[in-house]
């Protein structure tokens, strides 16, 4: 026996040493990058899922189809979800309180006793299993219940904040498909830009070769039709950076063969300015993340309680079974067995912790009016939000009307100098200032028109109405 339990002594420092052999190496120089071993890489099997997704690209896709992909692929969605469904955990794990512990022991015991009669040397070894019980009956300030209550309402705040999460998922897809949108209708601005300057150039040398023309005029609209292919280039490069950030906001890695169905839905009118208030105070009562804050308030109320909790006493059933083998050794060899039971209740009430209880009930305190100041800010930046969404789009919808009277008329005006300068009544100065006015009206027109877009859709987002099935028939008086 004594041989088995040095042996036992000898793998035990032999384990703890071998633990304290692992090191993390640092870096050699303050100048030189460090050289990873190959253990310290993880594995790529994140990017590998990423790689895996495979969703059907084939077709031009919607705003909606779209979005019905991000909400399947963002990881954004993935991350607020298991956050819920940790906090759902939470409470059951809360729960646990109602419940009995019931802990299984182990126990050995050895004693020797060396008298100086040799007949009264005892060689004693005590051993067996056991069950102890602990059950918390009742606690006279409410911490067990209440503890439940602060775990009910922080999954009740993950909950929203997921709801909450899936509509700024909504909103980055909407302001990418827009943004990508306008890059598309900014190539083929460009394009009819080099096309109009290709046009006055043929003309201007073709007023050259008959002689009413100055190689001079050759030359300005070579100038334009080298900017047109300069802004061009542009464009397509804008296109790319907005197919980029439209493949982020899906889930999907960069260079996924994104095609988009151009949008059907037509700008809505504004709202009455009458109403604000009314949809200001609809969107406070309806946005995620504003409940979500109410949620963690009323946790933080009842964190109060939980923290005060160890100030009452506490009633504890308790119980205990153990089976011991006992082997003693007086000059002879005795194996003897026993059972040792027993339950009772027990009182338990801490007179004093050092103020611990007090100074963790003055935190809780002081924390949930810190929640409740972190409520009324974002109570504030909320309706804030919705006035200054509303304002916006109210603006927005005035610039796309004037910056579609704006190309009309640009449009008219550069029809007429071309078809005067053909004429030779007007200069090639006069043709190309008519061009350039209308390629700077095409431009703001697109523009106009994406502000518009987004700006519905921060609207939507601020007043708590944004939804999928709702995102190919946009509203802007802010009903849900």
């Amino acid at each position: 026996m004594k041989h088995r339990f040095s042996l036992c002594v000898l793998i035990a420092l032999a384990a703890a040493w071998l633990g304290g052999c692992v090191s993390a190496p640092a870096p050699d120089s303050v100048s030189k990058p460090w050289t990873p071993p190959p253990r310290a890489q993880a594995s790529a099997q994140a990017w590998q899922a990423l790689r895996a997704r495979h969703p059907d690209l084939a077709q031009p896709l919607t705003l909606a189809a779209l979005a019905d992909i991000a909400l399947q692929n963002n990881p954004a969605s993935r991350k607020a979800w298991n956050d819920a469904r940790v906090a759902a955990a939470q409470v059951e794990q809360a729960r646990g309180y109602f419940m009995p512990t019931v802990t299984a022991v182990g126990t050995v015991t050895r004693q020797k006793v060396n008298s100086s009669v040799a007949q009264l040397d005892q060689d004693y070894l005590g051993y067996g299993p056991g069950l102890q019980l602990n059950y918390l009956i009742f606690n006279f300030g409410g911490g067990r219940e209440a503890a439940v209550e602060q775990a009910l309402h922080t999954v009740y705040a993950a909950n929203y904040t997921f709801n909450s999460t899936l509509q700024g998922i909504l909103l980055a897809v909407q302001n990418a498909y827009f943004g990508l949108v306008s890059a598309q209708a900014g190539i083929v601005a460009a394009q009819t830009q080099l096309t109009d300057a290709q046009t006055a150039l043929e003309f201007a040398k073709v007023r050259r070769d008959n002689g009413v023309g100055r190689e001079l005029d050759v030359l300005q609209a070579q100038a334009l039709v080298d900017q047109a292919a300069f802004l061009l280039a542009g464009a397509e490069g804008a296109e790319k950076n907005a197919l980029a950030a439209l493949t982020q906001a899906l889930g999907l890695p960069a260079d996924a063969a994104v095609k988009i169905a151009a949008p059907a839905q037509e700008l809505p009118a504004a709202m009455d300015p009458a109403r604000l208030t009314q949809l200001i105070d609809a969107a406070l009562g309806r946005r995620p993340d504003i409940a979500a804050l109410r949620a963690r308030l009323k946790a933080s109320e009842s964190a109060i309680k939980v923290a005060g909790a160890p100030n009452w006493p506490s009633l504890y059933l308790n119980g205990h079974a153990t089976r011991t083998y006992n082997d003693v050794w007086t000059g002879q060899f005795v194996a003897e067995k026993d059972w040792n039971y027993g339950a009772g209740l027990s009182l338990q009430w801490t007179l004093f912790d050092g103020l611990q209880t007090r100074n963790a009930k003055r935190a809780a305190a002081a924390q949930a009016e810190s929640v409740r100041s972190q409520l009324q800010q974002a109570e504030l930046a909320a309706s804030a939000a919705v006035w200054s969404g509303h304002q916006n789009y109210q603006t927005a919808l005035k610039k796309v009307q004037a910056s579609g009277a704006l190309l009309r008329s640009a449009q008219a005006a550069y029809d007429l100098a071309l078809d005067s300068y053909k004429a030779g009544l007007l200069s090639i100065l006069d043709l190309l200032t008519a061009e350039a006015q209308l390629a700077l009206a095409r431009s703001q027109n697109i523009g106009a028109r994406q502000d518009a877009f987004t700006a519905l859709a921060a609207l939507a987002f601020a007043s708590g109405t944004l939804d999928r099935d709702k995102l190919d028939v946009p509203v802007a008086d802010g009903k849900p």
